[in-house]
């Protein structure tokens, strides 16, 4: 269970910060260096959350047992994020934790808290890839993409 209150959002990002995309990609485990044998069946990907040109990133690995059928349905429950400020975000995600699981929560909050220490450090950090960077990236390691 995330614990309430685990993310303090400073006043001058609620105010202005909102959702405005985010993506969720399912690795394609062959592709990827450096990944022993024993792990390329794994179901791994990486979730980006986006306010502008500052992004939140977190790779997740789904057990057995637990992957979905169809990513874009599975992800697609965060399609109610965009837009929100992130001060809704917090309490949004904590009101859905039940509904969508431990697997869901754990990646989504990692992302959101991610994004936030980006959003304070603002351009005086590396964190800032343009949209072209990120794109590549995703797709060079991409099985299954989604972007909402």
């Amino acid at each position: 269970m995330i614990a309430s209150g685990d993310v303090e959002i400073p006043s001058e990002i609620r105010v202005v910060a909102r959702i405005s995309s985010m993506e969720i990609i399912r690795y394609d485990m062959r592709k990827l260096p450096f990944i022993a044998r024993e792990h390329a069946s794994s179901y791994c990907g990486l979730f980006k959350i986006s306010c502008g040109n500052v992004h939140g990133f977190a790779e997740f690995e789904l057990p057995v047992g637990s992957h979905p059928s169809d990513l874009v349905k599975w992800a697609s429950v965060f399609r109610a994020l965009k837009g929100m400020e992130l001060s809704q975000v917090t309490q949004f995600i904590q009101q859905h934790q039940e509904l969508w699981g431990n697997e869901r929560m754990l990646f989504l909050h990692e992302a959101v808290s991610n994004l936030l220490l980006n959003l304070e450090q603002g351009s005086t950090s590396d964190v800032m890839l343009n949209r072209e960077e990120i794109r590549a990236f995703l797709m060079q390691y991409a099985l299954t993409y989604y972007s909402f």
